[in-house]
C-alpha cells in the first residue's frame, strides 16, 4: 500500500484538518496509508511522537509538505523533515518517491525552504488566498490522484521485479495504532499491590521456613512425631531422709573393746 506523509507546523492544524477529510475517499479507494503528527502537546517545540515520524519519514512514498511562514520556522520540518524525505526521493528516484510542497500561505519558502527547487502540488495560488478555498483543495486532490496511480504501478511493477506479494495494494490498510501515554498508578493499587506480596512472601516463610516452634505444624519433609509418653514406676521412690551428723567430741563410737 502506498503511504503519505504529510508534514505540518501546529499553527497551521486547521489546513491538515480539511484536507484529510478531501483525501478520505482515496484512501479509501486505492488503500493508501496516511500519517501526520497527532495534536502536539502545549507548549511542545518538537513532535512528542518523534520515533513513529522517523519511522514514517523512510516509509512514505509521497510526502506532502504543507507549506506557510509557520512552517518555515518549525525547526524540525526544516531540519529533520525535509532533509530524510529529499535523501529519499534523491536515493529511489522520481518514478518511486515523490515530493510536494503545499502552498498554504505567502511565505518566502523559495528562498530559505529546503523544498525551493520541487513543484508545489496544487492550485498556483495559496489556499488562503482562494475564495472559496474548495477549488484549491479539489484541484490539489486530482492532481493527488494522478499520482497516486502512476507511484502505485510503479510499485506494483517495482514488487513484481523483486518477486515480492503485491497483496498489499489490493487491501485496506491497518489502522496504525495511537500512542497512548502511560497513566500513573492510582496509590491504592500500589499499597494493595503491597500486601499482596507481604502476604505471599510471609505464607512462603512460615510454611517452607520457620521453625515449628513460631508455626503449629511442620512442613510436609518434617511429618509430625508427639513425644513419648511419660513412664510411671509402680513403686513410686521415697523422698530421702537427711541423717544427722555425729558431733566431732563423741568418743562412743571411737569405743576399744578391751580383751580381759
Amino acid at each position: 500500500m502506498l503511504r503519505i506523509y504529510i508534514s505540518y507546523a501546529p499553527a497551521d492544524r486547521p489546513y491538515l484538518d480539511t484536507l484529510l477529510k478531501w483525501l478520505q475517499p482515496l484512501k479509501q479507494k486505492y488503500f493508501l496509508r496516511i500519517w501526520h503528527n497527532p495534536i502536539p502537546l502545549p507548549g511542545a517545540v518538537l513532535p512528542y511522537q518523534w520515533d513513529a515520524m522517523l519511522d514514517n519519514l523512510e516509509e512514505s512514498h509521497i510526502y506532502l509538505f504543507l507549506t506557510s511562514y509557520h512552517s518555515l520556522s518549525a525547526a524540525h520540518i526544516e531540519q529533520e523533515e525535509i532533509p530524510r524525505a529529499v535523501e529519499r526521493h534523491v536515493k529511489l528516484g522520481d518514478e518511486l518517491i515523490r515530493v510536494y510542497p503545499v502552498l498554504l500561505s505567502p511565505s518566502q519558502w523559495k528562498k530559505f525552504s529546503g523544498l525551493a527547487s520541487y513543484t508545489p502540488l496544487g492550485p498556483p495560488q495559496t489556499l488562503a488566498g482562494l475564495k472559496p478555498d474548495e477549488n484549491g483543495y479539489l484541484a490539489l486532490v486530482e492532481q493527488l490522484e494522478e499520482i497516486v496511480i502512476s507511484l502505485r504501478r510503479n510499485w506494483m511493477e517495482e514488487h513484481r521485479r523483486l518477486g515480492l506479494p503485491l497483496d498489499e495494494f489490493s487491501r485496506p490498510a491497518q489502522p496504525a495504532a495511537e500512542a497512548r501515554g502511560l497513566k500513573p498508578i492510582p496509590g491504592w493499587v500500589s499499597v494493595a499491590l503491597l500486601f499482596v506480596i507481604l502476604y505471599l512472601v510471609t505464607g512462603w516463610y512460615f510454611e517452607g521456613c520457620a521453625p515449628r516452634m513460631y508455626f503449629m505444624y511442620t512442613p510436609e519433609s518434617m511429618p509430625y512425631q508427639p513425644p513419648p509418653e511419660r513412664y510411671l514406676r509402680e513403686n513410686p521412690v521415697r523422698e530421702p531422709v537427711d541423717v544427722p551428723l555425729p558431733p566431732p567430741d563423741d568418743t562412743v563410737g571411737r569405743r576399744v573393746r578391751v580383751v580381759e
